[in-house]
């Protein structure tokens, strides 16, 4: 096993479009790191050139300490899954997998037990005298994953291997490559686009876009602190409440935000986290709420005018375990650069372009809650929701930055 090191690292492309720029990493030995952010971000880049599919224009890229910038990928000591699974179909899956060790000549003997302690590993022991055809979609992904496996790399790096799969079979192997890291303990770097992949899997992630990284840190630090609105965004589903609202001196130690007809209490703890929000008293910022932080009035003890919001339900979607309602606040919608590149990563159709200055649209805010799954609240009922006003986040709406 090895660290992964990138200190500086560019790439950028025949006829000056920049893919990667001044990217610094550290995978750490060991680590299961997850490169995530929307199409065009750089992920794939950065992951082909950690593993030399393409070549970095200026930086360094160290695997264990090896500066590897020069060396071919065959030499690298890393192993790669990629979203096509690459089987030679005339090719049994013994013979898929132990491909790459014969060409490396090794041993008749090491190459059997290689492969039959993988298939075991992989629930593919029964499996092994079988063509590609004969499997389904996720036992040809566990064939490739054994084939990376019996290398018994560095580094395992891993450019979507899931998206080919239905949405059952992805949760299945999501489960199935965290239980494997968890055996091997390999470096792994993993790109994908879906952050529900990201947060579950990775003990860090990386969050990118234009080629930047935004944010690394645990998926439990980045969706409890943001430093963007970009990453506010981006991770959590459904997406964090986003709407322009005005602060305003309230609340004893605390603060009132202000949107359309709404208050809001603004605690101290919030301030406590926000210290700089107490400069911007009068002034716009972008308030950001997380679904799961609005409750069905009926289903808590007892709240505030300045803890709850008055609204009228759009839509109610009932999922068993819980409710997603929809509803819109007559308060200014947040048209920030950020959210405008998140809503056409969703909606590639979505055009807009964020004006300067404090970027808060007219219109409505569109928002999300997520309900206890025992309401009644459905669609065109006038709904009282209690807000975890604990967990509100404040950002500066010219910047897009977490106000800290």
């Amino acid at each position: 096993m090895a660290s992964i090191v990138l200190e500086g690292v560019t790439k950028e492309f025949p006829g000056g479009a920049v893919a990667v720029s001044g990217f610094d990493l550290t995978v750490d030995d060991g680590e299961f790191l997850v490169l995530v952010g929307p199409s065009g971000s750089g992920k794939t880049t950065v992951l082909r050139m950690v593993c030399g599919l393409e070549e970095a224009s200026a930086g360094v890229i160290r695997i264990g300490e090896r500066v590897v910038n020069d060396l071919a990928p065959r030499d690298r000591d890393i192993a790669m899954v990629f979203q096509n699974y690459a089987l030679y179909p005339h090719m049994s899956v013994f013979d898929n997998m132990a491909f790459g060790l014969k060409l490396r000549k090794v041993p008749k003997p090491e190459i059997r037990r290689r492969v039959e302690e993988a298939a075991d590993l992989l629930g593919l022991a029964g499996f092994l005298a079988r063509k590609p055809r004969q499997l389904s979609g996720g036992q040809r992904q566990r064939v490739a994953m054994g084939r990376a496996i019996v290398r018994e790399p560095a580094a395992f790096l891993m450019d979507e291997p899931l998206s080919n799969l239905d949405a059952k079979l992805r949760v299945q192997m999501r489960t199935e490559i965290a239980r494997l890291h968890q055996r091997l303990g390999t470096t792994t770097m993993y790109v994908t686009h879906d952050q529900t992949e990201a947060i579950t899997m990775a003990d860090r992630v990386a969050v990118m876009r234009d080629g930047t990284l935004q944010q690394l840190d645990t998926p439990q630090r980045l969706y409890d602190d943001p430093v963007n609105l970009f990453v506010a965004g981006f991770i959590g589903s459904p997406a964090m409440n986003l709407v322009g609202a005005r602060l305003s001196a309230g609340g004893g130690n605390g603060m009132v935000a202000t949107f359309g007809d709404h208050r809001l209490l603004v605690p101290s703890a919030v301030l406590d986290r926000r210290p700089g929000a107490r400069d911007l008293i009068g002034r716009e910022v972008v308030l950001g709420l997380r679904p799961e932080d609005l409750e069905d009035a009926a289903f808590v003890a007892a709240a505030s005018p300045e803890t709850t919001l008055e609204v009228a339900i759009g839509l109610a979607e009932p999922l068993g375990a819980e409710v997603i309602a929809h509803f819109d606040v007559d308060a200014p919608a947040v048209a920030t650069r950020d959210t405008l590149e998140l809503a056409a990563d969703v909606d590639p159709g979505s055009r807009g372009v964020a004006v300067g200055g404090p970027v808060l649209s007219g219109g409505r805010a569109a928002f999300t809650a997520r309900l206890h799954p025992r309401t009644a609240l459905r669609a065109g009922d006038a709904a009282r929701l209690v807000v975890d006003v604990e967990r509100l986040h404040l950002f500066d709406p010219a910047t897009g930055e977490t106000l800290r």
